[in-house]
């Protein structure tokens, strides 16, 4: 199995780029990750900029992938994620990780959350210690939470494009395609930041540096809001060809917490071109809700790989209280169907468990087509 990664130009100036290829060989597996080179450094006023180009991956096998969020705990519990995973990847020969943000987690008063630089000695302990095997090999296609805007939010960007391009985290706002399979399936993905959305700036005080992070990247108004917005809506509309598309963001837009500041204005946009899922975390829980007669769109909440919360907000189905854990999804080339398992990774003794699954059906695109 082969996976190459190109890029397809939008059009717009941003970075200048030269690309390379860097081979890991794994599982007698060829994964062949961008190496990029970029000819000036990425700065607070350009990490809001949608990355300007489209990258294409190619797969051979089924989409396999792992999906989980708000991982920046150390302890026991990150731990049996950790290593929950690690298997999941190895017997699925899991294709990369979906990450929904909340990267590094304040740990004490004397702490802080985020990280400083890319040369933070989190991103050993935090990130690279913890997930062994192939999750050490495969890319983490990456948005950011609000705690990861605490302090540097540029730092982890940064970290892409100077240290570890499996820290996949082009710019704030990227759009991918993958082909899988013999038939090419074509799956559009729209990695968006809603932190912007989730807060609103006139009301943030200065406990953290989301404020003043939030008006250094440009990302204060509402008229940069909207223009996020009409970015988001023509890639939706670039890729309406895709039999699935997906959009990752931090927050989840199920119940009571789609009701924050510039949220509402998402879920809108999303069923209005028909996207299969939108993952996120945000909510330290499992669960999801499902499409239904007045929206094609499934929301699946992945919050739960380092903690957990008592309560969530409540969709189709949430996991039992104190649930930590992982979603995995797979999509065969030849079936219209998606595939997806929520994995209990914290049961004691015990391995891990699935403990909810179900399947998605392939989106009806405009004018009637499947």
């Amino acid at each position: 199995m082969m996976l190459s990664i190109t890029v397809q130009s939008f059009g717009i100036n941003f970075l200048r780029i030269s690309i390379t290829l860097l081979i890991v060989f794994t599982y007698a597996t060829a994964i062949v990750i961008p190496h990029v080179k970029h000819h000036h450094d990425v700065d607070e006023t350009t990490i809001s900029i949608p990355y300007p180009k489209i990258f294409q991956e190619n797969y051979k096998s089924d989409m396999d992938f792992l999906a989980i969020g708000d991982w920046g705990s150390s302890g026991s519990g990150k731990d049996l994620v950790a290593t929950a995973m690690k298997t999941w990847a190895e017997n699925n020969n899991t294709l990369f990780v979906i990450n929904v943000g909340d990267n590094f987690y304040q740990s004490n008063s004397s702490d802080y959350d985020g990280v400083l630089s890319i040369r933070d000695s989190r991103w050993k302990s935090g990130w690279l210690d913890p997930y062994r095997g192939r999750l050490a090999e495969i890319p983490w296609y990456t948005v950011a939470g609000n705690h990861d805007w605490y302090t540097n939010i540029t730092a982890q960007i940064d970290y892409y494009w100077k240290v570890d391009q499996r820290f996949f985290f082009p710019s704030l706002y990227y759009v991918r395609v993958s082909k899988f399979g013999k038939m090419k399936t074509k799956v559009a993905w729209i990695h968006i930041d809603t932190d912007p959305f989730a807060y609103n700036y006139s009301s943030l005080d200065n406990r953290n540096s989301m404020k003043e992070n939030l008006g250094n990247t440009r990302l204060n108004t509402t008229k940069e809001l909207q223009e996020k917005l009409d970015w988001m809506e023509e890639q939706l509309k670039r890729v309406q060809d895709a039999k699935w598309i997906f959009v990752v963001g931090h927050h989840t837009l199920v119940g009571e917490c789609r009701d924050q500041y510039y949220l509402p204005k998402l879920s809108p946009l999303f069923e209005r071109y028909r996207v299969t899922a939108y993952f996120a975390g945000h909510s330290h829980t499992l669960g999801f809700e499902a499409a239904n007669s007045t929206s094609p769109v499934t929301y699946f909440t992945t919050g739960a790989a380092s903690k957990h919360d008592s309560e969530g907000c409540m969709g189709s189905w949430s996991a039992p209280n104190g649930t930590m854990g992982f979603l995995h999804v797979r999509i065969h080339d030849d079936e219209d169907k998606m595939y997806y398992e929520f994995i209990n990774a914290a049961t004691a003794d015990l391995s891990p468990e699935i403990i909810y699954q179900g399947s998605l059906n392939v989106r009806k695109r405009h004018g009637g087509m499947t």
